[in-house]
């Protein structure tokens, strides 16, 4: 028991002592002080407002689908180079501001032939440009995943 105190007891101080340090290098007086904050910015962030273009693109194995929104309207070119016929297409837009999801609406939708490239007239409502965070592209009743901003 004599030999556990020998080495126990200065063992447990210099771990004391050691979680006692703050690991603040920049305030070597240790008074616990903290550095001051950075310079702020020009400009506010409040006052930076995203624009949204409004363009989209999706590029994958052959596949290249270009968005253009605008206004609740817009238009959707599919190019076709997969080799196969592609089934008709859809869209839906994820919300920026609280991610809930809103439905488009591709008018007269219908097959795409390989090697063909087809235009739809698309709809959408419930929100502006600006506020969209990710289109996915729909082909079928498969999701093809996330077009790209422009």
């Amino acid at each position: 028991m004599t030999a556990i105190r020998r080495f126990g007891t200065p063992l447990v101080a210099a771990l004391l002592l050691l979680g006692a340090c703050t690991g603040n290098e920049d305030n070597p007086s240790g008074d616990g002080g903290t550095t001051p904050p950075a310079t702020p910015p020009s400009e506010s962030p409040s006052s930076v407002i995203p624009t949204g273009s409004g363009e989209f693109v999706y590029e994958n194995m052959g596949l290249v689908a270009r968005l253009d929104l605008d206004d609740g309207t817009g238009t959707l070119e599919i190019e076709n180079g997969t080799g196969r016929e592609l089934p008709e297409p859809d869209f839906y837009i994820l919300d920026a501001r609280d991610g809930h999801r809103v439905e488009g609406t591709v008018e007269s939708p219908a097959a795409i032939p390989d090697a063909e490239t087809a235009t739809f007239d698309v709809t959408f409502e419930g929100i502006q440009v600006h506020n969209i965070g990710l289109v996915i592209l729909l082909l079928g009743a498969d999701n093809y995943g996330a077009f790209v901003p422009q």
